[in-house]
């Protein structure tokens, strides 16, 4: 009975479409939610973002006069906002409930309705992708952009379009140009291509052509970029300034934290064999997976929030694997050969709705907690301090970028990554010398600053006096999983 009404769930469209917008609501909703105060901040990476964006709106070059290890297309972005924190975090959100639409379009046009519907709740519900959806993120803008790119490839790998290829490359190159990781998708996208060779006996001008249409289109984004910003300084800024990073084995567990929270995303990796020779979108998206998470593996650093990258294609392959489950009993499975046995069958698929089940829960309850628990953030509370003691056109000194961008002031150009994990890591001398060049009137002690034992008496020799602070017992509500620093801030100020 409980089968038969919900075939008559699914054979009535209004019903579906109502389904489709609850999904869309609630992650509208957890991202919409107190969106000026986000529950983690990758660090302090966000602030890094959005206080390049604020200096490129002032006029400084990348790369020349601001110094960038990352691609410059989100930096460019987040200028034509003038780098106001909310409106870039809307415009992220924006970005990502598009991304949800997108992959929910690419499950249904696989595998049906049942598999749109829980695309859309595994990626609204994702706790790597939420997170980063509700900031102004690299990573959240550079997996929206190969969600997007998904729904071209998959036109690509069950036609051949090569229209749908030039425009999937073109948003693989928009994906690349926000950050590298995006290349990733190329690389997966090729060695489909090869791997269907055999398959499909196009040959290997067939091949060749191929592989040159995506290679110019994905190109194109970052060849005007670099005719803007000139080639040399943004290969040496996004390419070779990352060299110094060292490998940390100790954040493959970034890895174990992503399934963890999204159990879903390991089925189709254990059915990979089972859909291999089916669809061809199937064996795209598979090689899509595989090619990204060995990226993961093999780059330097892999924290929690580089995950993002896989939720699309990932969400899309259980989505298609979980409903392609429950419509194995009727013989209607589109990717797998339903088995002989409909009890068989009803097993794997009670299976799957219990992992899927434990996914959204954990999505949940990771989404309430966050919400539920949030408190302002330590750099709401001296933005007020930061806008009575400086002008608008004065520099501020800060181990936390987020404070001088919600405040929109400016930070020494050689000042604003103050991550920890750099190759060239900013000295004290830097700091000071900083202070002294740029008059800097504000200088917020947190984060690597706490570690520069001499930069408090040089500020109190020069008459700097202690305005504001906040220990680590008085914040909370920030989920961030591997990330460093402490939670002790100190506003100093000349008065």
């Amino acid at each position: 009975m409980g089968s038969d009404l919900f075939e008559s769930f699914l054979k009535d469209r209004r019903k579906v479409v109502a389904a489709a917008a609850v999904i869309i609501a609630v992650a509208a909703f957890a991202r919409l939610y107190h969106i000026g105060w986000s529950f983690s901040n990758n660090g302090i990476d966000e602030g890094i973002m959005l206080e390049r964006a604020l200096l490129v709106s002032r006029g400084y070059e990348l790369y020349t006069e601001l110094p960038c290890d990352q691609a410059p297309l989100a930096f460019l972005m987040g200028a034509g906002f003038d780098g106001d924190v909310v409106a870039l975090r809307s415009l992220s959100v924006t970005m990502s409930i598009l991304a949800i639409l997108a992959c929910m379009y690419s499950a249904r046009r696989i595998q049906g309705d049942f598999a749109m519907l829980v695309t859309g709740a595994l990626l609204a519900l994702d706790f790597a992708f939420l997170r980063e959806s509700r900031l102004f993120s690299l990573d959240g803008l550079s997996s929206y952009f190969l969600a997007f790119s998904l729904l071209a490839f998959l036109g690509y790998a069950r036609d051949r379009n090569r229209v749908a290829l030039a425009a999937a490359g073109a948003m693989v190159g928009l994906s690349t140009a926000v950050k590298l990781f995006g290349g990733l998708a190329l690389v997966g996208v090729i060695l489909f291509m090869v791997l269907e060779l055999r398959r499909n006996r196009d040959g290997m001008p067939r091949l060749a052509a191929d592989i040159s249409i995506l290679a110019v289109s994905a190109a194109a984004p970052l060849a005007v970029l670099m005719l803007m910003l000139g080639p040399s300084d943004m290969i040496q800024g996004m390419v070779f300034d990352q060299g110094g990073r060292e490998f940390d084995a100790f954040l493959k567990l970034s890895l174990v934290a992503f399934f963890g929270v999204n159990p879903a995303y390991v089925l189709p990796l254990l059915r990979a064999r089972a859909v291999w020779d089916t669809r061809p979108e199937m064996r795209l998206l598979l090689v899509l997976a595989l090619a990204m998470l060995a990226g993961m593996i093999v780059q330097p650093l892999s924290f929690f929030h580089h995950m993002v990258v896989l939720s699309p294609v990932l969400s899309i392959l259980a989505g298609c694997v979980v409903g392609g489950a429950l419509l194995s009993k009727k013989g209607i499975n589109r990717i797998e050969t339903p088995s002989n046995s409909s009890k068989s069958d009803m097993s794997i698929f009670r299976a799957f709705a219990a992992v899927t089940t434990v996914s959204l829960v954990i999505g949940a309850g990771f989404a309430v907690y966050g919400l539920g628990n949030q408190a302002e953030p330590p750099s709401n509370y001296f933005v007020s301090y930061v806008e009575a003691y400086t002008d608008a056109n004065d520099y501020v000194v800060t181990g936390e970028p987020l404070i001088a961008a919600l405040a929109g002031r400016m930070v020494p150009p050689e000042l604003v990554n103050m991550a920890y994990r750099v190759g060239d890591e900013v000295t004290e001398e830097e700091v000071t010398d900083a202070i002294l060049e740029y008059d800097v009137r504000t200088v917020i002690v947190c984060h690597r600053l706490n570690e520069m034992p001499g930069l408090v008496p040089f500020l109190e020799e020069r008459g700097f006096r202690i305005i504001a602070w906040l220990s680590q017992e008085d914040t909370a509500g920030v989920l961030d999983l591997f990330q460093e620093g402490d939670l002790d801030y100190r506003l100093y100020a000349l008065e």
